[in-house]
């Protein structure tokens, strides 16, 4: 028998919303004493199966990443929506999800399964992200140093695409274009 329980998390210091489920296996099971020994589906194949239940709710899946916390097993979702998300969102959208990788079996073993927010400096994960948050505050890192700034790391407002290449403003007046296959990793900034 599967021990399951939530816990509202709240803000964390990432200024992120979460709900952790905790399921914990017996001991016999998690030690290979039950006779059914089951292995986890990949997290493409997770992925697959929650997609529609975090679609039909109006969100977005932004990452989906397998980790550790504390010695457990942690698969961390990460949704959003126009508006954001709240934490009665994360915990109706955990039970959901937690209960369909239940009944699907595609976790196997103890693992805590957390919905969260992006929090306020998201990824930016495609050209869409860069036009639906035109305007804001943004760290792009290239792979190779950019010849305008001399860095490989610039912080600037996002101005939006043009052909295939973001648009940063990275001083007042001055814009500089990233091509998209350039940009290694984004995130959504604060500035202070």
């Amino acid at each position: 028998m599967v021990e399951c329980f939530w816990q509202r998390v709240g803000v964390s210091h990432s200024l992120r919303l979460s709900i952790v489920k905790y399921c914990l296996q017996p001991r016999s099971w998690a030690k290979g004493g039950d006779a059914k020994v089951r292995k986890s589906h990949s997290l493409e194949e997770i992925i697959r199966a929650v997609l529609p239940v975090v679609e039909a709710g109006g969100y977005d899946l932004i990452d989906a990443v397998w980790g550790s916390s504390f010695n457990r097993r942690t698969l961390t979702l990460f949704v959003d929506k126009p508006g954001g998300v709240l934490l009665d969102e994360c915990q109706s959208l955990s039970r959901k999800i937690g209960d369909l990788l239940d009944e699907r079996e595609l976790v196997a073993g103890s693992y805590v399964l957390e919905v969260s927010s992006p929090g306020a400096e998201r990824p930016l994960k495609g050209p869409q992200d860069y036009i639906r948050f035109e305007g804001r505050y943004a760290l792009v890192r290239t792979r190779e140093p950019l010849p305008e700034v001399g860095t490989a790391e610039v912080y600037g407002y996002l101005r939006g695409l043009a052909a295939e290449a973001v648009m940063l403003e990275v001083a007042e007046g001055k814009t500089i274009s990233i091509p998209l296959v350039q940009i290694a990793k984004a995130r959504l900034a604060i500035k202070f």
